[in-house]
């Protein structure tokens, strides 16, 4: 019955298309869909910029929604009307996620399409990689529904993440390009902030002061808490003060005492600004971090779980295997000792984000409009 239902629903939004395709005429327009949030992303407004700088004339539409409160109801129904007739008339279409139109529908040969994605690296599995696992969706479904289909192309974080991107996604590798995201381009140029940043810093956590700062990034995990208490218990808070930012959408990680300051007011930016160092596991994060050239751990004690459930591209003890550590004392350790050596950071950077060099908006829109000609 489920599959009949997503056939049904397949089809007869074909149905619609083909006839708002006849009515409405293309324009100078570009769309913007996502499904990771209520309002436009950085980067879309930066790739809106972007655009706008090169061609003035072009008009520029957001359709977004967070996927997870709207669902397959009425509301998200009636926005997916509203962004097929947009697709009809526009001449681009940047997106960051998985937006069904896109996918399912046949458009006009004027419409190029731009996948972006939400993070520019691919540490754990998504998409295909991740059919009838717990945390993806049927092979039957994501089969009827086109999963990922129609991109130009998508723009990643470096040459490494080509292949992972590329599998995800059901994509020829050759339409994956290491163009880095433009979030990236505005990190490079926030990293002149540290002063004013470690001042504010300080006057909300004066503990801190005349200390290093580590910041510990740890991914969410669905159904149990991170492994913590036998990091920061060895930790040594006279020489760095800890930072713990958890994911917003952790519901089982409690971190009690006061060893660890757990920050709510500063960004994940501003925090990795201020670090000297960055812990991470399977997060995005660690790309952001080494973007900016800082020494990065990954503290991954309970990998085996985490590839069972979700699934992982980049094994942090394998790929990263001199500054990655499950024993929470060695971590420890490493991060007193300053392990990181500048191969390593250099490693970390060229593996994640290498493909980020400061022109990633500019890129991505001059090559939208290159293939859109």
């Amino acid at each position: 019955m489920k599959k009949l239902i997503f056939l049904l629903l397949k089809y007869g939004m074909r149905f619609i298309y083909f006839f708002m395709k006849l009515l409405i005429p293309v324009c100078d327009k570009a769309v913007f869909l996502s499904r990771q949030s209520d309002k436009p992303s950085e980067n879309f407004l930066l790739l809106r910029d972007e655009l706008k700088r090169v061609s003035p004339s072009t008009k520029c539409e957001f359709y977004c929604r967070l996927g997870l409160k709207s669902e397959m109801g009425l509301s998200y129904a009636l926005l997916m009307l509203r962004q097929m007739k947009a697709l009809a008339g526009a001449k681009l279409c940047i997106t960051e996620s998985y937006c069904i139109p896109i996918s399912i529908l046949r458009h006009k040969k004027q419409l190029r399409v731009v996948q972006i994605w939400h993070s520019m690296v691919a540490v754990k599995k998504f998409g295909w990689q991740t059919v009838d696992r717990p945390e993806g969706t049927s092979s039957d479904i994501a089969r009827i529904m086109d999963m990922h289909k129609g991109y130009d192309f998508i723009a990643v974080g470096s040459e490494y993440m080509r292949a992972f991107f590329a599998e995800a996604m059901h994509t020829p590798v050759e339409k994956v390009l290491s163009l880095g995201t433009p979030v990236a381009d505005r990190l490079l140029a926030s990293a002149d902030q540290y002063e004013a940043l470690r001042e504010q810093f300080d006057e909300e956590y004066p503990q801190a002061k005349g200390k290093k700062i580590a910041v510990w990034l740890p991914t969410m995990r669905r159904d149990y808490p991170i492994d913590c208490e036998g990091m920061i218990d060895g930790f040594d808070c006279e020489k760095y003060a800890l930072i713990v930012k958890l994911h917003p959408l952790d519901r089982h990680t409690v971190i009690t005492g006061d060893k660890a300051i757990v920050d709510k007011k500063f960004t994940t930016e501003q925090a990795i600004i201020l670090a000297d160092c960055v812990i991470s596991d399977y997060s995005g994060a660690a790309a952001e971090a080494a973007l900016l050239n800082k020494p990065v751990y990954f503290f991954v004690s309970d990998t085996e779980r985490y590839a069972a459930e979700c699934g992982i591209n980049v094994n942090p003890l394998e790929v990263f295997p001199t500054v990655s550590f499950s024993d929470p004392k060695e971590l420890d350790s490493a991060v007193m000792n300053e392990k990181a050596s500048a191969d390593d950071i250099a490693l970390v950077k060229e593996l994640l984000c290498g493909g980020c060099d400061g022109h990633s908006a500019e890129n991505i829109i001059k090559l939208a409009l290159t293939q859109g000609g």
